[in-house]
């Protein structure tokens, strides 16, 4: 089996999806120690969405702070959508600031903490 940095995108999307975080972070790990490959940007966007799908928004905020590469747009928005689901505003307030430095002409992320802040008040 070819274990490439595709492959294990596809695995991370599928433990996301099926809500197996030690299965995602186990393969997560294992890509560098066992097989050699460098996590990408698109590995750990994978990776927010997998902690932040659980419920885990501040341990994926833990994690970008602690990522080896600069987190993008990709990745802030990736916790921002998170935070939504799940309400966080402490973590949704420090991704849309790090979203509105990254891409200040994107009105979106704005009009997404906004909505944030409307459901919070219900």
């Amino acid at each position: 089996m070819l274990h490439d940095d595709v492959t294990f995108i596809g695995v991370l999307s599928a433990c996301s999806y099926t809500g197996r975080v030690e299965d995602g972070m186990n393969f997560f790990e294992s890509m560098r120690s066992k097989y050699s490959v460098e996590p990408t940007a698109e590995h750990y966007a994978c990776v927010v969405d997998l902690l932040g799908r659980a419920g885990l928004v501040q341990k994926a905020l833990i994690m970008i702070e602690k990522m080896p590469i600069q987190a993008d747009a990709v990745i802030w928005g990736t916790l921002l959508g998170k935070c939504k689901m799940h309400m966080n505003m402490e973590v949704a307030e420090v991704a849309a600031k790090k979203l509105v430095q990254l891409e200040p002409q994107n009105a979106g992320h704005n009009i997404l903490l906004s909505n944030i802040y409307a459901w919070k008040r219900r």
